[in-house]
C-alpha cells in the first residue's frame, strides 16, 4: 500500500511541477526599466535557464527537487513542507544574454532565479508560486 501512495504521490508531484514543455518568466522592473527578466524552458528531465536581463549584470539559479519540487507543489506547503534552509541541488549563475542547458534534472524539479548572488536556500520558494 505504502509504494502505491508513493506511486501516485510522485505521479501528482510530476504533473504539478515544473511541466515538460513549460515556460516560466520571471520579470521584474522598476522605474519603467527591466530589472531583471529570466526565462526557463522546462522539458522532461533538462531545463534551458536563459538570462535576458539583470541589473547585476548577472542571473543567479537555484534549482531544487525531491521534497522541495514537484511534491510539495503538488500538496502544498501545508502537507509537505520543504525545510526553509534546504540547499539547491544545483546553483550557478550567467551573464545577461547567456543560456544554459542543463540535463539531469529530476522531474517536478522547481527553481528560482534572481540578480543577487550569495547562498540560497528553499526560502526563495515560498516567495513566488508553485509551479512556477
Amino acid at each position: 500500500m505504502r509504494a502505491l501512495i508513493l506511486i501516485v504521490l510522485t505521479g501528482l508531484a510530476t504533473a504539478c511541477g515544473d511541466l515538460p514543455g513549460t515556460t516560466v518568466v520571471q520579470r521584474e522592473g522598476g522605474d519603467g526599466g527591466m530589472d531583471f527578466h529570466s526565462r526557463t524552458r522546462a522539458m522532461p528531465g533538462r531545463a534551458r535557464f536563459e538570462c535576458l536581463a539583470s541589473g547585476s549584470g548577472q542571473c543567479h539559479y537555484a534549482v531544487f527537487g525531491g521534497a522541495c519540487g514537484g511534491l510539495v507543489a503538488a500538496l502544498g506547503d501545508t502537507v509537505v513542507r520543504c525545510a526553509d534552509d534546504a540547499a539547491p541541488r544545483l546553483q550557478f549563475e550567467l551573464q545577461v544574454g547567456e543560456h544554459r542547458d542543463v540535463g539531469g534534472l529530476p522531474l517536478g524539479f522547481r527553481h528560482c532565479a534572481s540578480d543577487r548572488g550569495g547562498p540560497v536556500t528553499a526560502t526563495c520558494l515560498h516567495l513566488r508560486s508553485p509551479s512556477a
